[in-house]
């Protein structure tokens, strides 16, 4: 069978208290689950703030109240029929944000009792802690589960965007651990695969939403025989017919890494990347260094070399920030569909066109076909869908 699934998604605000700092109180784990993940269309969602005791005691209250129930192999399975999946993100030693997803409540305990002495607040997401790369991934597999790099090409806490060109560096052998790697919002599998190292990783597009609106801006579709954790991280190692079928996610251009930017000229580079200093002042000390800069930096090749097998990448932009689309038309839109992704995977356009109209149509075209105009982002400001998409 075939699950969408969006691996990491925070949690704002949980038993009164704040989570995740930068994310709206409003994304709580009720919402995400029983309206988030019905809109958006969603089989499937990994929340990454379970280590936090905040969060884990909502677990236990909806278990409690029957709205989840524990899956015998891993996952929770909520009364609507969504499979929520637990993951913790931290900060390693050397500086790179991972996820550490877990199977059971069993298993967040424990990580929870090895943190009490390693991270300074249990209760906020994302944490420093005084645990290496090594032992984080020594971690997950004592508890089961599986640790994946977090947006891994950013300059902020990406693995390659800041600490390392190559995990090898970090780990050896071990790398062999490391099952997935998370391309993050400003790169794709094009980019990712012009580093040989990453030929050994399945990659995740998943939206880091922050907000309730940004769930499911990107996207995995993965061919399992049953909702639960096991079928999940079979998928992972593509045993027995399992695995991802297809990665969805924003072009790059749309990540608001995606290029060189300097914030005391406060531009993004369009020069012919690397841009490792500032075109403009010639600064190289405040540059907020690009993904695609990175990874011209320290690729091994011009161009892609894709491992046999490797699932295509399609391009998708949420509804919401596609032009000629508005809220009135969502709304429309949804009514008649029932959930976003069917709309942008599943109908047809000539329906959609019976719909919404012609040109909300031709712009859904333009987006699966990924021939939408877009001005790049970088530094942290999100690039932009063109409002001139209604002519080749």
């Amino acid at each position: 069978m075939l699950y969408f699934g969006d691996l990491h998604i925070h949690i704002g605000w949980a038993g009164g208290r704040p989570v995740k700092i930068t994310a709206s109180r409003k994304l709580t784990l009720h919402q995400i689950i029983f309206h988030d993940a019905e809109i958006k269309g969603l089989d499937i969602v990994g929340i990454v703030d379970a280590g936090s005791p905040l969060v884990l005691s909502e677990i236990e209250d909806m278990l409690a109240r029957g709205e989840l129930e524990e899956h015998s192999r891993g996952g929770f399975i909520a009364k609507n029929g969504v499979m929520l999946i637990t993951g913790c993100e931290v900060e390693t030693e050397e500086g790179a944000h991972v996820v550490i997803y877990l199977p059971y409540r069993e298993s967040l305990y424990h990580y929870q009792k090895y943190m009490q002495t390693r991270m300074k607040n249990l209760n906020l997401s994302t944490q420093k802690c005084t645990a290496n790369l090594a032992e984080l991934i020594d971690l997950s597999l004592l508890l089961s589960g599986f640790l994946c790099p977090a947006h891994a090409f950013t300059p902020h806490k990406g693995i390659y965007g800041m600490v390392t060109d190559r995990i090898y560096n970090l780990l050896r052998e071990d790398i062999k651990q490391i099952k997935a790697l998370e391309l993050g919002l400003s790169a794709d599998t094009e980019m990712a695969d012009m580093i040989e190292e990453t030929h050994r990783f399945v990659f995740l597009s998943n939206s880091d939403a922050h907000s309730s609106a940004n769930v499911g801006r990107e996207y995995n579709l993965f061919a399992m025989r049953g909702l639960n954790f096991s079928e999940l991280y079979m998928c992972l190692e593509e045993k027995e017919g399992r695995r991802i079928k297809a990665n969805y996610g924003m072009d790059p251009r749309l990540g608001k890494y995606h290029r060189s930017f300097c914030p005391d000229c406060k531009k993004i580079a369009d020069a012919p990347p690397p841009v490792l200093k500032c075109p403009s002042c010639g600064g190289e000390k405040n540059l907020v260094k690009g993904v695609w800069d990175r990874i011209q930096e320290i690729k091994d090749y011009d161009i892609p070399h894709h491992p046999v097998g490797r699932p295509p990448y399609k391009y998708r932009v949420p509804l919401k920030e596609l032009p000629a689309i508005g809220k009135k038309t969502v709304e429309k839109l949804l009514s008649f569909y029932g959930s976003e992704i069917e709309i942008m995977e599943k109908a047809s356009i000539d329906d959609i066109a019976r719909v919404a109209g012609e040109r909300v149509a031709e712009v859904v075209r333009k987006m699966r076909e990924g021939k939408l105009n877009i001005l790049p982002g970088g530094g942290g400001y999100y690039g932009k869908v063109a409002p001139d998409n209604n002519d080749d």
